[in-house]
């Protein structure tokens, strides 16, 4: 009896399609991926991009808050600010200045929020707001004066944050002394015992796409 040999045939009608299709998925897949990623790396660039150019307008807002605060340092009067009650102070630094963003006391937010909450709650109604620059963004300002309360710094019922104001020669440490244990005594200015008073600035920006940026700076006049 001959035996039959088996013998493989071809391969099932349509195999070679599906297998095509499916290498077809898998490019596919692989292009949508890599658009995504290059897309997502555009804009993270154009991002980081926002980002400085918000950077360097608060710069500007700083500028423009310390230019204000020397042109009013130990003025009576001024262009740019209005006189004070004499019951508070002698000088425009002694109140509040709510036309140039200027708080002549300190506030700080809660322990529980943030500066961009406490901005939004609290110092953008009193904020200096300049023009939107040539990048798009728009800055506002807020200075506030580390007091705790309205007055002349050289009051003694206003207790201001100074610069130390130690007597001439040597101490054993601590913050008004150097690293040498010499006393630092300022001269001139017109805080307590003729030490500088301390400014907040805090500067917020909003500029294109959502780009916010907050900055703040401590300045001693």
């Amino acid at each position: 009896m001959l035996k039959q040999r088996d013998r493989a045939g071809p391969p099932p009608h349509g195999v070679a399609l599906i297998m095509a299709l499916i290498v077809l998925v898998a490019l596919s897949l692989g292009a949508l991926a890599l658009t995504r990623s290059v897309f997502t790396a555009n804009q993270i660039a154009g991002n980081l991009a926002f980002q400085q150019a918000a950077t360097h307008s608060a710069d500007e807002g700083v500028e423009a808050a310390i230019a204000w605060l020397e042109n009013n340092n130990g003025q009576s009067t001024s262009s740019t600010a209005s006189a004070c009650a004499s019951s508070i102070g002698s000088t425009v630094l002694a109140c509040d200045q709510a036309a140039y963003g200027y708080l002549a006391t300190r506030q700080d937010p809660a322990s529980s929020q943030s500066w961009s909450a406490f901005w939004s709650t609290t110092l953008d109604s009193k904020s200096l707001k300049l023009s939107t620059d040539g990048a798009g963004n728009t800055v506002a300002y807020v200075i506030q004066r580390l007091c705790s309360a309205t007055g002349d710094a050289s009051s003694t019922s206003v207790d201001c944050t100074q610069s130390p104001n130690a007597n001439a020669g040597t101490c054993s440490g601590g913050s008004s002394c150097d690293s040498q244990k010499i006393n630092l005594k300022s001269s001139g200015g017109t805080g307590q015992n003729g030490s500088q008073v301390y400014y907040r600035i805090t500067v917020r920006v909003s500029g294109p796409r959502g780009t916010q940026s907050l900055v703040q700076v401590v300045v001693a006049l």
